[in-house]
C-alpha cells in the first residue's frame, strides 16, 4: 500500500495530537481499538519529525499511521 494522507481524529493530552482515536479509510470510519506501539522518526534530509503509531482498528486489521509534526498531516503507511 502506498503512503497516503488521511483524516485522523486525535486525543489531545499534554501535547496536540497526542495519539490517534479514529481515521477515515475509503469512506469508512475506523476506530482505534488499541495502540500497539509508537515511536518517533526523524528524516535525515529535511529534519522533519514523524510520530508513528502501529494500531489495531475495530475492524481487526493492523495499520501504521504517521503524524508529521511540522505540517500537522497524518498519513497511512
Amino acid at each position: 500500500m502506498a503512503r497516503r494522507k488521511v483524516a485522523v481524529t486525535t486525543y489531545a493530552g499534554y501535547r496536540s495530537a497526542e495519539r490517534p482515536v479514529s481515521f477515515g479509510l475509503e469512506g469508512e470510519k475506523i476506530v482505534i481499538a488499541e495502540v500497539l506501539s509508537r515511536w518517533v522518526e526523524q528524516d535525515a534530509e529535511d529534519k522533519r519529525q514523524r510520530r508513528c503509531f502501529r494500531v489495531k482498528g475495530d475492524d481487526g486489521f493492523t495499520y501504521l499511521l504517521s503524524y508529521v509534526e511540522q505540517t500537522g498531516e497524518w498519513y497511512l503507511e
